[in-house]
């Protein structure tokens, strides 16, 4: 297997069901990763675990140290392209161990993520589906160019860096 990850974006969001209106930044990742669905469902789905392989997590605070659930909540502490936020992370779909779909509406933007998980011979393949807006400016008018060039290279981090981790253990 590749220790690359899988990178796909567009300009437009696709229609039908997006989480993300009025423009914004879609960033699809994926990687094959030698762990069962169930492994690497368990493992990204526990926010408390996320700082040891997503860049953009500084800390999580208040969550168990277990998968979240549909209608759970997290705080996470996220720093990117210079800048930090925190984020109420709600739990808004889990298919153990297929799917995991969460969203946070801060004060500086809106962003969903969907985790897919998909058997493979050996192992399985992750899909993370983020879609973010910025709302203030100057940062809305960079969505387009440095926030997505920002996204796509830290998500593709991610997933790197969730494989070395995973496939260690």
């Amino acid at each position: 297997m590749s220790d690359q990850a899988g990178r796909s974006d567009s300009n437009n969001l696709e229609s039908g069901r997006s989480f993300v209106s009025g423009g914004g930044v879609r960033v699809e990742t994926q990687i094959e990763i030698d762990r069962s669905p169930q492994q690497v469902f368990d493992y990204v789905s526990t926010p408390a675990l996320w700082h040891t392989w997503h860049p953009a997590t500084v800390e999580v605070r208040n969550v168990p140290n277990r998968p979240l659930t549909t209608g759970e909540t997290m705080l996470e502490l996220i720093a990117v392209a210079g800048r930090r936020d925190q984020a109420l992370w709600t739990v808004l779909a889990c298919a153990p161990p297929q799917l995991w779909e969460i969203a946070t509406d801060t004060t500086n933007g809106v962003a969903h993520i969907v985790y897919r998980i998909t058997p493979k011979a050996a192992g399985c393949r992750f899909h993370r589906t983020l879609e973010f807006r910025s709302k203030r400016w100057p940062w809305r008018m960079l969505d387009s160019t440095l926030m997505r060039w920002v996204l796509d290279r830290q998500s593709s981090r991610a997933l790197v860096q969730l494989k070395q981790v995973l496939e260690r253990r």
